[in-house]
């Protein structure tokens, strides 16, 4: 199925999609961007999704963006698709000017969205679980802000794919676990749902919000905190979250095998609760 495109408030092919070499989010990362998963038609957490777009824009000085304009887009796009299991990406660079660090307040943003089928990239995830590597975290002290500078990101992920794996999980250059290139990590020890608390380190992962409200309706004990590598790799399970995974199992880390090796029954229960909660669309801000 073809992707769908939108730029700067039209819907256009592959071939037109084209921005200027001077657009700030080519030449410096100075941009923020959503990933947005639907679900049999419907865009899943869609206002969550914006109320973190909107405080992303207002930490790099673009609180100007209408997010209001902006999920009108989101909407006429995914219908534009008619795609049912899409992940959705939008960017918003703070636009074109000639090469200067220094930006001006008064340039119009780039509004890019591409709307792309899901449906293969989810069959193909293995339920049994996945196995990771660590790598060092790289990345600046503003992880709270989903920007496009994702070049450690990136590396660390690639890194991973070349050593045969799913993911690379972070360490902090102070020893303890943040969060994977593109997802949160949640750990178990002690019968309780673990992971790191909110700060600069790690993105306010929407399906990360949602695990933790899942887990306080499952009655399952939970705790914020930080995890030496030492302490990580004893955990009884460790899974991923994040909007294209849901809840994923990490089995194997480095070679070494996680708890028993399987998928863990925190892990599983959590994500049979996730269905269920997407099955009832229930995916409001709480």
């Amino acid at each position: 199925m073809p992707e769908t495109i939108y730029l700067n408030g039209r819907l256009v092919s592959p071939e037109e999609a084209l921005i200027p070499i001077n657009d700030r989010g080519f030449l410096f990362g100075d941009a923020v961007y959503e990933v947005i998963r639907s679900y049999d038609g419907r865009l899943w957490a869609l206002e969550r999704h914006l109320q973190r777009l909107a405080q992303s824009l207002g930490a790099v000085d673009m609180g100007y963006v209408d997010t209001d304009e902006i999920a009108a887009a989101l909407r006429e796009t995914y219908a534009a698709s008619a795609i049912p299991d899409a992940v959705v990406y939008l960017h918003i660079s703070r636009g074109v000017a000639p090469r200067s660090h220094a930006y001006s307040r008064d340039l119009e943003p780039t509004v890019l969205i591409t709307v792309r089928d899901m449906s293969a990239r989810f069959a193909a995830m293995d339920p049994a679980g996945v196995a990771a590597i660590t790598a060092p975290d790289l990345r600046w002290r503003r992880c709270d802000i989903k920007s496009t500078n994702l070049l450690p990101n990136v590396l660390a992920k690639t890194r991973a794919r070349e050593a045969g794996v799913y993911e690379a999980i972070l360490v902090h250059p102070d020893g303890y676990v943040t969060e994977g290139t593109s997802t949160s990590v949640f750990w178990v020890r002690g019968g309780r749902v673990c992971t790191l608390s909110l700060g600069g380190e790690v993105l306010p992962g929407i399906t990360r919000g949602i695990v933790l409200e899942i887990a306080r309706d499952e009655g399952l004990p939970m705790v914020e905190e930080r995890i030496s590598l030492d302490e990580f790799r004893k955990a009884d399970e460790i899974f991923l979250v994040g909007t294209t995974v849901e809840v994923y199992p990490i089995i194997s880390l480095d070679g070494e095998p996680v708890g028993s090796g399987q998928a863990g029954p925190v892990a599983l229960q959590l994500l049979e609760a996730f269905g269920a909660r997407v099955q009832a669309g229930d995916d409001a801000p709480r």
